[in-house]
């Protein structure tokens, strides 16, 4: 990753060459990206400051490249010869900061205890479910239906909602094993909070993907796409450590903005098609409230989605929960990049 990025001023003029070298910067994120929701939901399960103080983390980012973009000149209106090394200066910087990411993130994983010791829980977990798995004799396909049927009453009746004093005192009170838990059970407990998400991030990365399409009332100006950005980035960082302040009662609170901050998105449309002018103030505010609501609603669904596993949170299936909510967040990407892509062809 350290290298791609410092090359990709090579692909200045090839769009094959520079989709591959994207390709290969957004895939080394994502999985970086995904193992640290993994740790985070690992190592501190029942703590909502965590989810919080990654993800802003993630968000803050973007200031780095802020102050890169404006101490290299990068984009600016230098000369070729100028832009040229503005181009190198700033994507030699990013790489020297991709280098002291990924260094410390090696030294998270090797130093830190408490991931240490969550890390070995979690394989002390792996081994027993695997160790389960071997040491069950070859079913027939009879037999094999039958323990999944067997398995299925066990999650249905830890689902249910009873109460001790309805089992006999000799009656033991059910169980549940790793093995039982499967990425469809997983969803089927989670789906609420990855429906939100995907709502939230598609509708989110729509309105971000159509900052270029805007135009500003001030017709000698072309700086409102810039400002739009920064707005957004800058307002949905301050929209995760709100959970903190104001934390999310419950997945349906969560499902209520996400669905009350959907108004902005035909209004944002419909400006850029000027067919309704919001104004510059007027967009300005819309992608602040929109983008703040994003980050809350991303973070507060993390913070959440733990709660839904009840009976069966253990040190494999925490991880797994998290792996689901990360492939929601990219489904959620490339829905959203659909969508305009879409929205683009129609106009």
């Amino acid at each position: 990753m350290f290298i791609t990025t410092l090359l990709i001023p090579l692909a200045r003029h090839s769009l094959p060459l520079l989709t591959a070298m994207t390709f290969i910067v957004g895939t080394a994120s994502a999985i970086l990206y995904g193992t640290l929701n993994q740790l985070a939901s690992l190592v501190f399960p029942d703590s909502g400051a965590f989810p919080a103080a990654y993800t802003s983390g993630l968000q803050a980012s973007a200031g780095l490249v802020l102050i890169t973009t404006l101490g290299t000149g990068f984009g600016g209106s230098q000369q070729h010869g100028g832009a040229v090394n503005a181009e190198w200066a700033f994507y030699g910087v990013i790489s020297v900061l991709v280098a002291i990411s990924w260094f410390a993130f090696i030294r998270l994983i090797s130093t830190s205890h408490c991931v240490k010791q969550s890390m070995d829980q979690r394989d002390s977990s792996l081994s027993q479910q695997d160790l389960a798995a071997l040491s069950t004799p070859f079913l027939d396909e009879k037999s094999n239906n039958e323990a999944k049927e067997y398995a299925e009453e066990r999650l249905l009746l830890l689902s249910s909602s009873f109460s001790a004093i309805d089992l006999l005192p000799s009656q033991p009170l059910p169980t549940i094993s790793d093995t039982d838990v499967t990425f469809v059970f997983l969803w089927k407990r989670t789906w609420p909070c990855c429906a939100s998400l995907i709502i939230t991030v598609a509708s989110s990365m729509a309105v971000a993907s159509s900052f270029n399409q805007t135009k500003s009332t001030n017709t000698t100006s072309d700086s409102l796409p810039r400002i739009l950005f920064y707005v957004r980035l800058f307002s949905d960082l301050l929209g995760r450590p709100a959970t903190l302040l104001f934390p999310p009662r419950s997945v349906s609170c969560v499902g209520l903005v996400t669905a009350a901050r959907l108004i902005f998105v035909p209004l944002f449309f419909l400006d850029v098609n000027n067919t309704l002018v919001l104004g510059d103030w007027g967009m300005i505010f819309g992608v602040a409230a929109f983008a703040f609501t994003s980050g809350y609603v991303a973070t507060g669904i993390r913070q959440l989605a733990p709660n839904a596993l009840t009976d069966t949170r253990t040190e494999v299936t925490v991880p797994k929960q998290s792996s689901l909510i990360n492939v929601s967040f990219s489904m959620a990407v490339l829905l959203g990049l659909v969508v305009t892509f879409v929205l683009l062809l129609k106009k």
